[in-house]
């Protein structure tokens, strides 16, 4: 291809890729508005209360445990908003951390030893979700699924956390807790546990995988090369948004191309 004719392919996709950054900015900036004055509204109460900060936060797994009681009776939206109350108290420990000038390295360290706990209450949840109310072939699947999926889970922070003791940042892929939360609720909420485990499985050991090669790569003087294989693109870019965009159309219709069990 001539080089003139390279330059204006280049043209509409970087036209392209700004409209996406400009929509996710739009898009988020719709969403997060409401929610943080939300999020500050009901931290300052917890503060008048006077509610410990870490109180708030031992709240978290806590709240997490109950998906317990939908998963046994088969209710998966119901679970998915039980995991979105306990996602809120994610949210408000920050905030009420920093809105009364709490915020301490102990706090910090509490806060992502508790989200691990959160986790595998959720996964646990799942498990539960799966023994009872799937059975023959598909229930095999998804039971090794999950199994990958708790795998990926574990690694995933452990993996970024080991190799930040030698390299400063290991801060790489797409499948972080935020997203991995969004993928249970929307699977959850849509009747499509079994694409959330799919993706869980696949996406959550990728991004471990990424972060060894990442590792290995800094620690040995180089450079990743290109953003996409090691995922640097921080939220709130084309790139994140067309990837989240894709999750979400699959997680809420991708019944019709593999269906439920």
């Amino acid at each position: 291809m001539p080089q003139s004719d390279a330059g204006r392919l280049h043209l509409p996709l970087a036209g392209l890729r700004e409209r996406f950054r400009r929509t996710a900015v739009v898009l988020s900036t719709i969403v997060a508005g409401p929610l943080s004055s939300a999020r500050d509204g009901i931290s300052r109460g917890i503060i008048r209360a006077g509610i410990p900060v870490n109180a708030v936060t031992l709240a978290g797994p806590v709240a997490a445990s109950l998906v317990f009681l939908p998963a046994y009776d088969g209710n998966q939206p119901l679970a998915g908003v039980v995991i979105i109350v306990a996602g809120a108290f994610d949210l408000l420990d920050g905030a009420v951390a920093r809105l009364s000038s709490g915020v301490t390295l102990f706090g910090g360290y509490l806060d992502s030893v508790v989200d691990r706990y959160s986790d595998f209450a959720v996964l646990f949840g799942i498990l539960v979700y799966i023994d009872r109310h799937w059975d023959g072939p598909p229930r095999l699947l998804y039971l090794i699924l999950w199994g990958l999926s708790v795998v990926g889970t574990s690694t995933t922070a452990y993996v970024r956390a080991r190799a930040e003791t030698v390299i400063p940042l290991c801060k790489v892929g797409f499948m972080e807790r935020p997203e991995r939360m969004v993928t249970v609720i929307l699977g959850l909420l849509s009747g499509n546990l079994h694409l959330s485990l799919w993706i869980l499985a696949v996406m959550t050991n990728t991004i471990s995988i990424q972060r060894i090669l990442y590792a290995r790569l800094r620690m040995e003087g180089g450079q990743p090369q290109g953003q996409f294989w090691f995922w640097t693109y921080r939220r709130v870019t084309a790139p994140h948004f067309a990837m989240c965009t894709t999750f979400i159309l699959i997680l809420v219709l991708g019944h019709y191309l593999s269906p439920r069990p």
